[in-house]
């Protein structure tokens, strides 16, 4: 499978939505992804498979002075756990490096087990929680990866 990391705009509209259904069960609306799609101030870019064009997975974030806030990490359910997740996160890794970011940011459900592993892995570290942050009353573990511009 031939993949590649594309920028996302609104033209990708529907397939994020597609994607936040199948792989997070519709968390965002249209509206929202809209915005997310347009905003100057948001980074938000997919992996594709080249031949089909199909976007297998994707990322979104913030940018907030010197911060940024992942605000969506996602893999199609049929592709999640061959490596997909990885090569979004390092592309947004390197993305923050070369924009002088000197944090990011994450929530995640603190009963999402592989998430938390996948994303202390990426060398993400838990720095709080956010009490009812989740619809279902679920808390948000907060984390936190510094960047290689943090002094």
């Amino acid at each position: 499978m031939d993949l590649r990391i594309i920028q996302l705009g609104i033209i990708h509209l529907n397939d994020c939505l597609d994607l936040d259904q199948k792989s997070l069960n519709g968390i965002w609306t249209k509206s929202q992804w809209e915005r997310e799609l347009t905003d100057s101030k948001r980074i938000c870019r997919g992996i594709a498979e080249l031949n089909t064009k199909k976007l297998l997975g994707l990322y979104s974030a913030w940018l907030v002075l010197d911060e940024l806030h992942i605000t969506f990490v996602a893999v199609h359910p049929l592709h999640q756990r061959k490596g997909l997740g990885k090569i979004l996160l390092s592309d947004l890794i390197k993305r923050s490096e070369f924009l002088e970011i000197n944090n990011m940011f994450l929530e995640v459900k603190e009963n999402n087990k592989p998430a938390l592993a996948f994303y202390k892995s990426m060398g993400f570290k838990t720095v709080g929680n956010r009490p009812n942050f989740y619809k279902d009353g679920s808390t948000a573990l907060i984390l936190n990866k510094g960047t290689n511009n943090k002094p």
